[in-house]
């Protein structure tokens, strides 16, 4: 079951950086939790489907960026996931990018939580991945 994770989290990412909201939301569970890095300014969690779409259109807003994942980390019910996001502010013109993690966390052939860190050491051990 955890390789068919490991899609279900590539697909999520693919339509995320084609922007295609409807693809996304397909792929989430409809309880789904998004919880921001911590220390992102103005962090929150995003809850359900429409907490997600919201998140994703004001993200689309501020910015336009790809999330491009370096490796996909199998952890079975978890997957991780290493990215690199780039882009640029849509007011600003500024380009930026940062390195990040996502932990995924699935069931029933849906993404439930997605959690976003600083550290790949966070993410493991959120996943279970450490002693």
């Amino acid at each position: 079951m955890s390789q068919e994770n490991v899609e279900i989290v590539r697909r999520l990412n693919e339509a995320f950086n084609r922007g295609d909201v409807a693809g996304v939301v397909e792929l989430l569970d409809p309880e789904c939790e998004w919880w921001d890095r911590e220390d992102d300014p103005g962090a929150a969690m995003h809850r359900g489907h429409d907490g997600i779409r919201t998140f994703l259109a004001e993200l689309g807003d501020h910015a336009e960026l790809r999330v491009e994942p370096k490796e996909f980390i199998d952890a079975g019910e978890y997957v991780v996931l290493p990215v690199r996001v780039a882009g640029r502010g849509r007011a600003s013109g500024a380009p930026f990018e940062e390195h990040e993690v996502h932990v995924a966390r699935l069931g029933r052939g849906k993404v439930t939580e997605v959690r976003e860190y600083r550290e790949l050491s966070e993410a493991l051990e959120a996943a279970g991945l450490t002693d």
